[in-house]
């Protein structure tokens, strides 16, 4: 018999934990069961991606915009903000309700999580010391609470934090069943299991996930879950130590980052300005260990997005405060036009 728990409306603006028991001194959740092993929609039971899923990040939503529905990857070593990006779309995201799955997190960074939530915000919580059942069982929990939000017609966002956690917890779940180990250390069954929870994201006719999994990388791409994860989703931030060491939030590298549904959900014209910026980033990129060296740029492009440079730097960096999509798409255009001007691209 599948298991069930008391999920969908009842739980909004709760924390509970793998188990469906309040985190938060409330009372015990009634309503609705809904299967905990959510099913993923078949393929003629989903929906295009055709709106974008605004986020309030700059650099997100004007050179990496997010489908609604979108499976998206926040790739990063530890201490490369990636806490902050979350924070930032869970607060400013424009959906109808958000998920947040905090598996294997510290109790400290949960207790953080558990008191800035609130009424649209749902936290489903395993920390790090609790058994690999229960961490892997909140992932599960959590898209089972989506699921039943997007089949009330909602468009959620679900940030699981983290998918390499899961991987960890589903290898100890695995090793002690007996399972053999693959390439890394890992059984084959869990990155199906991740396939699995990720599948389960996405847009129906009824609402749509858009899902954000947090993946821990030191940059290493032969890591298996990094590896996997990047073949699953439809997008992938990848951010930046050096732009993180040099104090540049959010440290999104633009030029190794990409979003596969953004030709979808934008205009003809925002991809335009979103090229010529992408241009602009890559001449500075291609100059930057010459200008250390105190050489100066040649080329028309180099030229122009070394004047550039202020204006792009100020586009990118952001602080906590949401940016509006109408300002972001103004504020990238005027950057794209003056390129334009002084490149004729």
């Amino acid at each position: 018999m599948t298991a069930t728990m008391h999920l969908g409306a009842c739980a909004l603006g709760r924390a509970i934990d793998a188990n469906g028991s309040p985190l938060d001194g409330g009372p015990a959740l009634r309503g609705r069961r809904v299967p905990i092993d959510a099913r993923a929609p078949r393929p003629n039971e989903r929906a295009p991606i055709v709106a974008p899923m605004w986020t309030g990040l700059r650099v997100i939503d004007g050179l990496l915009t997010v489908g609604r529905g979108a499976r998206v990857g926040i790739f990063g070593a530890p201490g490369n903000g990636k806490s902050s990006i979350v924070e930032t779309i869970v607060r400013n995201c424009a959906a109808d309700a958000v998920v947040v799955a905090l598996i294997g997190e510290r109790g400290r960074e949960a207790e953080r999580w558990l008191a800035r939530r609130d009424e649209r915000v749902t936290i489903v919580c395993a920390t790090g010391d609790r058994p690999a059942a229960e961490r892997v069982g909140a992932a599960h929990v959590a898209l089972a609470h989506a699921s039943a939000l997007r089949e009330r017609g909602l468009h959620i966002v679900l940030v699981l934090d983290s998918l390499a956690r899961v991987a960890l917890a589903a290898r100890e779940l695995a090793s002690a069943a007996g399972e053999s180990t693959g390439r890394g250390g890992y059984p084959p069954s869990v990155f199906a299991r991740l396939a699995r929870l990720i599948e389960v994201a996405g847009t129906t006719p009824a609402g749509s996930i858009t899902l954000f999994a947090t993946v821990l990388s030191d940059g290493d791409e032969r890591d298996p879950v990094s590896e996997a994860a990047r073949s699953f989703l439809d997008g992938h931030l990848v951010l930046s130590s050096a732009l993180a060491h040099a104090g540049r939030y959010p440290a999104i590298g633009v030029l190794s980052s990409t979003s596969r549904t953004m030709e979808a959900v934008t205009t003809a014209a925002h991809q335009r300005a979103a090229v010529r910026v992408r241009r602009a980033l890559a001449a500075l990129d291609r100059i930057e260990d010459a200008r250390s060296l105190g050489i100066l740029p040649t080329q028309c492009d180099e030229k122009a997005a070394v004047a550039l440079e202020a204006a792009l730097r100020a586009f990118l960096r952001q602080g906590r405060e949401s940016a509006p999509p109408s300002e972001t798409l103004s504020h990238l255009e005027r950057i794209a036009e003056e390129w334009e001007e002084r490149v004729g691209d």
